[in-house]
């Protein structure tokens, strides 16, 4: 196949500009991304407009013999990607048509700058075309129909050209610079936000989205230990919904600055990667590199590639990110291999999910009880399952403390580590020692500033202990970071709820129900009946009652209580709060449950039982004195001097974490 002259320009058709020279696609002088594979095979139908590209001529040039790739899968996936950056269409095709097991075939007219056709060229190696550039080098090569490639005479002739044009410049650059003020940099727009967006599996094997998804993963959360407070990086869950998407609309949606993208292609034990940099809101390409390593190395590589993006934005590195680049961090392929899997099952709340994460991660410390990352993770998946499955099973929460104390053994500014612990603290088991949990919290955000779950467990504890607006700051700084989160949302609704906010926190409610359906049911059961709105309260738990007989934590029940309490109904009221009694014993939200009865209890006059129950939420982790203070379903109890008495000592607390969280 020809290569065409690095002279030449644009390729232009329709509406559409093709600089192979800067690798980019460009309509009406806007840059479309297009992916390596995409724009090759772009180039191919661009040398041979009107004729047929066959598929075997694409395989070739793509995927040489020694490649090893679902031909059909990659090929298919660059024409889709292709077609959708030209906003073309198989069925009514404007540029490409599809030869059934042939091949493709431009059609549009295609224009360029070149001068005519001189001699036969070289062929393109599949290497020089998958290895992205260094700073200062074109993205890919320059490639225009039809195939053009100077004469040995004519390479001369532009030599001495080129010769004469460079002594020029020279002299002019040198009285120019002797007469012009110091330059002291570049005016660009500072780089305050940055999001990683999926990595593409470019190894034809869809069996390995997994190890693209957990590379991104890792590259987010080294990138964030990297730059500290410096810089916002969005997180993974949150990118990973842009990909493809146009830069604009990234940078707007997701509120940054600049993003960095690239691919991986694995083989066995060895991984190639290409990242590049690039200033989303100018549209501007910033730096690019490629990395070849083994698996072995692929925590150094991770840092490696933090480092220089950090460096490109003009970040200064911590001591901390400096140690681990002069540091050798080595890691048992098969152990990174078993950690990567096991990120696409982890943080979940379904049972098979983590029990098939919990096993990988086993796996991966096994074989390298060094992986300080496999160990923290473990940890969180001990605490999930300790949380929402087996919170009767104490030998869960010793065996997670186990795996979080060897991670920060092995890594004392492991942030995760910290979170993980902090989680583990913060349960009914360990009596919620709210103190001791947010400072491991922050300990975690001083170590990574943008670790929005952190910043969402911080919030979640403030809004538990009645610190309200700290806790809406924590929890829109999480959303901020994560704008996709469906958790964080519902985190803010209960923040409305508990300010007596309940329109607001109904309109924030109603997208957040998967989060978790059984605390769902229960706070929008309670918003809607402090709205006035109790048929449509009761309606929506006994639904849920219906399709969730089991209750975990007894939360419907307790709402229920709530909204017979309410209709008079005591006797129903009564069975309902044993019912909830003995479904939450031990549970992990039963301080909600707590709070129902207690607030049951208070509207049928039985202010003994009912403080019972309110002292019973505030030590099982919920003294949210606001909550107490401003709740009309307690206001039959604001004279009993048990109340009072209760009340005076929550305001004592309230005021000590006021001062001192």
């Amino acid at each position: 196949m020809s290569k065409p002259s690095e002279s030449v320009g644009l390729v232009r058709f329709g509406p559409f500009e093709v600089d192979f020279r800067a690798g980019e696609l460009l309509k009406n002088s806007r840059r479309i991304r297009l992916q390596d594979q995409p724009l090759q095979v772009l180039a191919m139908l661009l040398e041979k407009p009107g004729e047929v590209v066959t598929r075997e001529e694409v395989r070739k040039r793509l995927w040489p013999g020694d490649t090893f790739v679902d031909f059909d899968h990659g090929l298919n996936n660059a024409i889709n990607r292709l077609r959708e950056a030209l906003n073309d269409s198989a069925d009514a095709p404007r540029f490409i048509v599809t030869l059934p097991r042939r091949g493709y075939r431009f059609i549009a007219e295609v224009r360029s700058d070149a001068p005519a056709p001189i001699e036969e060229s070289r062929q393109v190696t599949s290497a020089e075309w998958n290895t992205p550039p260094r700073v200062g080098e074109p993205e890919s090569p320059s490639i225009v129909a039809p195939p053009l490639w100077p004469s040995s005479r004519q390479w001369r002739r532009l030599w001495l050209t080129a010769g004469a044009i460079g002594i020029a410049a020279a002299v002019i650059l040198a009285l120019y610079l002797e007469r012009a003020p110091p330059f002291h940099g570049r005016a660009v727009m500072k780089i305050q936000s940055v999001a990683v967006l999926p990595l593409d599996n470019l190894s034809g094997d869809p069996s390995q989205d997994y190890f693209a998804a957990g590379l991104t993963d890792a590259l987010t959360t080294e990138l964030a230990r990297t730059v500290g407070n410096s810089l916002r990086v969005t997180s993974r869950i949150s990118a990973e919904k842009y990909k493809n998407k146009p830069l604009a609309q990234i940078a707007r949606e997701l509120n940054v600055d600049a993003v960095v993208e690239g691919s991986v292609i694995r083989s066995g034990n060895r991984a190639r990667i290409a990242v590049q940099l690039i200033n989303a809101r100018a549209d501007k390409h910033l730096w690019a590199a490629n990395y070849d390593r083994d698996l072995h190395d692929m925590l150094n590589v991770q840092s490696e590639i933090a480092a220089s993006v950090a460096r490109q934005v003009q970040v200064t590195l911590s001591p901390s990110a400096e140690a681990r680049l002069r540091g050798h961090q080595a890691v048992d392929p098969e152990a990174y291999d078993l950690y990567q899997r096991s990120l696409s099952r982890a943080f979940s709340n379904n049972g098979q999910e983590m029990e098939a994460a919990v096993g990988l991660l086993k796996q991966a410390v096994a074989r390298d009880p060094n992986f300080a990352e496999a160990h923290a993770l473990l940890a969180r998946e001990y605490a999930n399952e300790v949380f929402f499955l087996q919170p009767r099973d104490p030998e869960l929460e010793v065996k997670a403390i186990q795996e979080v104390d060897q991670a920060l053994k092995l890594d004392p500014d492991l942030a995760v580590a910290y979170l993980a612990r902090g989680v583990l603290l913060w349960s009914h088991r360990n009596g919620f020692p709210h103190e001791r949990a947010i400072a491991q919290f922050k300990r975690a955000l001083e170590l990574d500033p943008s670790l929005a779950e952190a910043h969402h467990q911080l919030g979640m504890i403030y809004s538990h202990i009645g610190l309200l607006d700290r806790a809406d700051h924590e929890l829109r700084t999480a959303l901020d970071l994560e704008p996709t989160s469906i958790a964080f949302r519902y985190r803010i609704a209960i923040n409305f709820f508990d300010e007596s906010r309940f329109e607001e926190a109904r309109t924030r409610l109603q997208s957040t129900q998967l989060f978790n359906p059984d605390l769902w049911a229960y706070q929008m059961t309670l918003v809607l009946f402090k709205l006035g709105q109790k048929q449509e309260a009761l309606a929506l738990i006994r639904d849920f009652l219906r399709d969730n007989p089991n209750d975990p934590g007894g939360l419907g029940n307790g709402v229920l209580a709530l909204l017979y309490a309410d209709a008079g109904q005591e006797v129903h009221a009564q069975a309902s709060i044993e019912t909830a009694i003995q479904k939450g014993k031990d549970f992990g939200h039963f301080h909600h449950t707590a709070y129902a009865i207690g607030s049951a209890y208070a509207v049928m006059h039985r202010p003994k039982e009912a403080v019972h129950w309110l002292r019973a939420a505030t030590e099982d982790g919920f003294p949210c004195y606001p909550l107490f203070e401003q709740d009309s379903d307690l206001n039959n109890l604001r004279k009993e001097p048990h109340f009072l008495l209760f009340m005076a000592e929550q305001k004592k607390q309230w005021e000590y974490f006021r001062e001192h969280l």
